[in-house]
């Protein structure tokens, strides 16, 4: 692709001779190789206009930079707004593969990934292939490919479509990925808004910040594009509200209100009621917990919107297998139940912890989980406050440090910790806090693992172990019964 070709698709034109071919895109100046156009990024950590000199030195064709003076021995352009450039570059340079397939955007605080998961595996039975982008890991034309990002950087995003022969994409679509741009140059058949709860305000300062992050989803929605909403919370009433005045979209919503286009009621351990129009059905919970009967709605929903009868999907979701970190559950050797959830925010908490407490009945209920460093301090104590409503006990410990020293992360926590009769335990190492759980729970209760779900540890803790799952196996490995 030559140039001047692209720089018209993204709108500029220089007074340039040259018009070299351009063979690659990428903001990363390690990455570059002969003939590729440099983006210089000015981001959170690093600017990108430091490496200007690196790019061209590795053989760059053309730099594209916020700087208006010339920089660099070679092509440099100045625009405004490379983040969002280097996203519609990116579509343009590989002939915006978005539109080979059906996209969907999944966004929200929690659930993302449980409602991927679930429509996915929707589409995959029902015989439509379908990739999927997230959390856990990007799955592509049947294939497993590690993630590093919920919403991959523009780059990667764009070449993972054009490779993508599936006929559907679910994307999980982070607030972040929004307000970096990472999805400009693609439009999407459908968005599903989850719910907004407190979550990431140390990025985006306010909930209304982050509240207009989010909503910014729906205007990549193409014409006639449909919006799948949940009514439950102020922001999805809001969202409602405000797509309502639009009338080139399709809008569904979902909750426990009967003027709910999909509506749920009696939602029990096992099985919930759903209703759309004059069908009733009675649906099989993948997951526990009143949240996961929303979830599960929001993909039969998309379903539908597929071309999937309810009935088909009610009964295609009797198959699925669960996803990793998310209410993944173990039973140890004497009886007690351990569960590992990604749940990281007062919200998730609340409600795995709902779910948890519900399973466990009169049985005892312990609760480990840690903060991570450089991370919204404001809902710590909030955090604190509803594992100590529901857990007999409450063990804290640590998770990422993310670059802060391990004393300064234990005291933020000991800060955030309320001042109630009913006080937790702290017990630094992460390993060390979970088999003491472990240990101490009686028989037949039920342990709770929260904040990191699937994820590898970042940091070495005093046991042999790579994730949370791993350290419930290996205690359980230690601890086998006695024979007689």
């Amino acid at each position: 692709m030559k140039l001047k070709a692209l720089l018209n698709h993204l709108s500029i034109q220089p007074i340039m001779e040259d018009d070299p071919e351009i063979t690659g895109i990428t903001s990363h100046s390690k990455k570059v190789k002969p003939g590729n156009l440099f983006f210089a990024i000015s981001g959170v950590q690093a600017d990108g206009h430091q490496y200007i000199q690196e790019a061209f030195d590795n053989g760059a064709a053309a730099v594209i930079g916020e700087y208006d003076e010339n920089i660099g021995p070679g092509v440099y352009i100045y625009a405004e707004e490379t983040k969002r450039l280097l996203s519609l570059a990116a579509s343009y340079f590989y002939e915006e593969p978005y539109k080979k397939h059906k996209m969907t955007g999944v966004t929200g605080t929690n659930g993302k990934t449980t409602t991927s998961f679930l429509l996915h595996h929707i589409l995959y039975v029902h015989g439509i292939t379908s990739a999927l982008f997230g959390t856990v890991y990007h799955y592509i034309n049947s294939e497993i490919v590690k993630s590093s990002h919920t919403t991959p950087d523009p780059v990667t995003l764009q070449k993972m479509l054009l490779e993508s022969d599936d006929d559907v994409v679910v994307m999980e679509v982070s607030s972040h990925g929004i307000e970096q741009n990472r999805i400009d140059g693609i439009t999407y058949d459908q968005a599903i808004f989850l719910n907004l709860t407190h979550d990431h305000l140390d990025y985006h300062g306010t909930m209304e910040s982050y509240f207009l992050c989010k909503s910014k989803l729906f205007s990549y929605l193409k014409n006639k594009g449909t919006a799948i909403i949940c009514s439950e919370g102020e922001y999805g009433k809001r969202l409602r509200d405000e797509l309502r005045s639009k009338n080139d979209l399709q809008i569904w919503t979902y909750g426990k209100r009967k003027s709910d286009d999909f509506y749920i009621e009696d939602v029990g351990i096992y099985s919930f009621n759903l209703v759309h129009e004059t069908l009733q059905v009675t649906v099989s919970l993948p997951l526990p917990g009143e949240y996961n009967a929303l979830n599960t709605t929001a993909a039969i929903a998309a379903a539908l919107d597929y071309g999937i009868p309810i009935k088909n999907s009610v009964e295609y979701l009797k198959s699925f297998g669960g996803i990793p970190g998310r209410f993944e559950e173990i039973t140890l050797h004497n009886g007690t139940e351990v569960i590992v959830d990604y749940a990281h925010t007062p919200d998730g908490v609340s409600q795995v912890l709902e779910a948890a407490s519900k399973k466990a009945g009169e049985r005892p209920l312990y609760h480990v989980f840690g903060f991570r460093g450089n991370r919204d301090l404001s809902k710590r104590t909030d955090m604190i406050k509803i594992s100590l409503e529901y857990s007999t006990k409450t063990i804290l410990t640590v998770d990422d440090l993310n670059g802060i020293d391990r004393n300064q992360l234990l005291l933020e926590t000991e800060e955030a910790i309320p001042r109630t009769s009913h006080q937790p335990v702290i017990i630094e190492d992460r390993t060390d806090a979970i088999f003491f759980a472990l240990k101490e729970a009686p028989a037949n209760s039920v342990v709770i693992i929260t904040g990191k779900g699937p994820e590898k540890y970042k940091e070495t803790y005093n046991h042999p172990s790579m994730s949370d799952l791993a350290s419930v196996e290996l205690y359980q490995s230690l601890n086998k019964p006695t024979l007689i």
